[in-house]
């Protein structure tokens, strides 16, 4: 699949699905290419309401604009994680314009999910 092209709700749902199946402590799984797709897990208590998510997304791709243009130096970039009080926010960058959005419980194995998450997007966004 091009990856400069908008990801098709079929495989779209099938990777939110099967993102949430790999760790209990992801609360929200979502991509964004140009149209924001999201799930919650259910019976999370939720921080950030959809118009929030949606907002910080612009400056998620600022972000990730700079990070590429520093790719240079450092390489190209795997993730990006901010640790609020309450939750992880891990940006993983999804093909050249695309990002994927997880919110996880504070405890969780960044690492470990980051490559997790990464094996599912080339399976069915890539």
């Amino acid at each position: 699949m091009n990856t400069s092209k908008l990801v098709t709700d079929v495989y779209s749902r099938k990777f939110l699905d099967e993102s949430l199946k790999l760790d209990p402590k992801i609360r929200l799984v979502a991509i964004y290419d140009g149209l924001f797709r999201g799930k919650f897990r259910e019976g999370i208590k939720r921080y950030f309401e959809d118009e929030e998510i949606k907002s910080s997304l612009s400056e998620v791709q600022d972000r990730w604009n700079l990070r590429k243009n520093m790719s240079f130096n450092a390489g190209e970039p795997k993730f990006a994680m901010a640790q609020y009080g309450s939750v992880n926010r891990i940006t993983i960058p999804n093909g050249d314009d695309g990002i994927i959005l997880m919110t996880t419980e504070i405890d969780v194995d960044v690492n470990t999910l980051v490559d997790k998450v990464i094996e599912t997007r080339i399976r069915f966004l890539d």
